[in-house]
């Protein structure tokens, strides 16, 4: 029995051990102290990010935000009616320059955590309003980094409240800078890793983003901004497979390699590349930019240290651009001592306010103020109203097929090359693909030689849920070496051909008149 008590107070020690192991880790992970230099990163470029699509719709405020125009809320696309109040044209105008004066002041860390305290709930307001046109996928981001960076320390370092604080401390700008917890980067980080995973789920849920074809319309399409390098890559589906597969992998792992010494920097490496190819092949801009910029909270104290090395070895000079704020603080130290810093801030965000609601009833959006009414609408030609209601313009045959060519491998379902000379024998592997919606469809895939002679017929039916459609030749049975068309019909129509050759010699020593006798 001693035996035994001491095997189980052995396990139990173990167990205890592993315990108090585990919880340290994740005490280290998230509350170990670093100079926040890669929050303060974020805090620059995010809110300077976010502020650009922001700023352009300033001048439709009235149109978007307020009870004078036609808001459509978020609760409303679920069926939840308008749960956020909508404020009259001037109130709302009036938030609207707060918002974006707040942000600006998170940019420079001018009384940090009050800016982003105001300017974050602010930001997701305006957002939920317009449910439409300004809430998006990089809008939900950067309010939730926003809603972090309110309740962080970014503003500790490379600040404007940094620096008063140093030269009230009589320390200069030498001194070393505080050190605070981590976790709101932890924060960041996690968001990212669960961001990417998600979208992992419900990529491998999605069997047409491995076939190429999502990731194909995706990219001829200018929802966006034109985007002429995604319209070439669309027409190289091996390629599309590919990226899609590395993609999932990539996006899977993230969460495992992202706070590894080495697997950190390829992830990160992975998603800089990643988001930066969806700027010239998607048409993306602010949305690559948002996610880039929120990497910077992976960045560690010794990151930055490297960095500094390296750009001391290069003499680089960038301490100008720590001049805007230390001329910042310069000028507010010369307010008059009662003047609490909180006051000149509140007081410059009513300036701003005021400024906001007489910009607003200048630009006049509605023409209240100088036609003393709203404008009215102006009349539709008849002859373009007549066509919009009654015209059905028919959608010619050769537009429902986005591509048509021919090739020998497959790969995920989709042609994986392109080829225009085959050997006897080899398999010829025609593939369309097409636009949807389209109806249901019936397609001809017609061989014909030099001579427009018809070799060969094959047909299928393409439903309405199919995207694309394959036929398989075995040259070896009806071809002999020459020259020859393969003819895409539909509905008996024409769509589109691709010439191939085929070299060798004849299977079997059947001649050409052979082959037409069948």
């Amino acid at each position: 029995m001693s035996w035994f008590g001491d095997q189980v107070r052995e396990i139990g020690m173990s167990v205890k051990k592993g315990v108090k192991s585990l919880f340290t880790g994740l005490e280290q992970f998230f509350f170990a102290e670093e100079a926040p230099y890669g929050l303060a990163l974020v805090r620059m470029c995010l809110p300077t990010v976010a502020l650009i699509p922001m700023f352009r719709r300033f001048f439709r405020v009235r149109e978007l935000y307020s009870a004078d125009g036609c808001p459509q809320q978020l609760a409303e696309l679920f069926g939840n009616g308008r749960l956020l109040p909508e404020l009259p044209a001037e109130f709302a105008a009036a938030l609207y320059g707060v918002m974006l004066f707040a942000l600006i002041c998170g940019v420079f860390g001018f009384r940090t955590r009050l800016s982003f305290l105001i300017g974050a709930p602010l930001y997701i307001y305006f957002n939920m309003l317009d449910a439409i046109g300004t809430m998006t996928k990089y809008s939900v981001i950067a309010a939730h980094v926003l809603l972090i960076l309110s309740i962080s320390d970014c503003g500790a370092v490379w600040s404007v409240d940094a620096v008063l604080k140093r030269r009230a401390g009589g320390g200069g700008l030498s001194v070393l800078p505080v050190r605070v917890p981590v976790w709101p980067a932890r924060l960041i980080q996690i968001l990212f890793a669960a961001i990417y995973f998600g979208a992992a789920i419900t990529k491998v849920q999605t069997p047409e983003f491995f076939s190429g074809e999502q990731m194909r319309y995706w990219l001829v399409s200018n929802w966006n901004w034109p985007n002429p390098i995604g319209e070439l890559m669309a027409l190289s589906p091996a390629m599309l497979m590919v990226s899609g597969y590395i993609t999932v992998v990539w996006e899977v792992t993230f969460p495992f390699l992202a706070w590894r010494p080495l697997g950190r920097f390829a992830a990160l490496g992975m998603g800089v590349a990643f988001h930066v190819m969806t700027i010239f092949a998607l048409g993306l801009w602010i949305f690559p930019f948002i996610c880039t910029t929120c990497y910077l909270a992976f960045l560690q104290e010794s990151d930055i240290a490297a960095i500094r090395a390296m750009v001391a070895k290069l003499r680089i000079r960038w301490e100008w651009l720590g001049r805007p704020r230390v001329m910042a603080a310069m000028l507010l130290e010369r307010r008059p001592v009662m003047v609490p810093l909180a006051g000149i801030w509140l007081a410059a965000g009513l300036v701003v306010a005021v400024g906001s609601v007489e910009a607003d009833y200048r630009l006049d959006v509605y023409g209240i103020r100088s036609n003393g009414a709203p404008l009215a609408l102006p009349a539709m030609d008849m002859a373009t109203v007549r066509q919009m209601i009654n015209s059905q313009e028919p959608l010619r045959e050769k537009d429902k097929f986005f591509s048509f060519d021919i090739g020998s491998m497959v790969m995920a379902g989709q042609l994986a090359n392109r080829r225009s000379q085959f050997a006897a024998g080899e398999v010829i592997i025609a593939q369309c693909n097409l636009n949807p919606p389209h109806e249901d469809l019936w397609v001809e895939c017609v061989i014909q030689d030099a001579e427009d002679r018809v070799i060969d017929v094959a047909g299928q039916f393409v439903t309405r849920d199919q995207l694309y459609a394959k036929f398989n030749y075995l040259t070896a049975e009806k071809l002999v070496p020459g020259q020859y068309w393969v003819v895409l019909k539909s509905s008996g129509q024409e769509v589109s051909r691709r010439p191939f050759e085929l070299t060798g010699d004849a299977i079997g020593g059947r001649g050409a008149e052979g082959l037409l006798a069948n």
